[in-house]
């Protein structure tokens, strides 16, 4: 998933933004590889997924990314999926404050969330219908991980 990554900041870096790793794959950076990674999350500014789309989309599909789920903002390259949401969101959901809270993500041009975010985040989600039908127990036992990290 580290080359998959890559590829995917080497599109977004012609951008210059910063975005935010994110999701189960953002939590890996404290707890390890403790699952077997379906995507990647990433978080990028409002406008690359409103007023910007259709560009933002076109610089995917010229580097070999095809879109799968235009509403989850979802594309597949070589059979792994990167899904891309608005950092926005971490306010709106009172995950953080402002975006001076996020963390370097490891060595890369990137930011992630600190522990106690991404617990605040999981236990946010548990809220959400489709999360408690689909993921339950899966997030269930990341909170569960994130705990154990936290108190260590």
């Amino acid at each position: 998933m580290n080359e998959f990554l890559s590829k995917i900041l080497e599109v977004l870096k012609t951008l210059k933004t910063k975005v935010v790793i994110y999701g189960s794959f953002g939590v890996s950076s404290y707890l390890g590889n403790f699952k077997n990674f379906e995507d990647i999350d990433i978080l990028v500014e409002d406008e690359f997924l409103g007023d910007r789309w259709k560009e933002f989309r076109k610089l995917f599909e010229l580097n070999g990314f095809h879109l799968v789920n235009e509403k989850e903002h979802e594309f597949e390259l070589a059979g792994k999926i990167v899904a891309f949401a608005s950092k926005s969101i971490l306010i709106r959901d009172k995950i953080i404050n402002n975006f001076s809270e996020l963390v370097k993500y490891k060595n890369i041009e990137a930011f992630t969330l600190t522990p106690m975010d991404f617990l605040k985040a999981y236990k946010f989600s548990l809220k959400d219908g489709y999360r408690i039908n689909v993921r339950g127990k899966k997030d269930e036992n990341i909170i569960n991980r994130l705990e154990e990290f936290i108190i260590s």
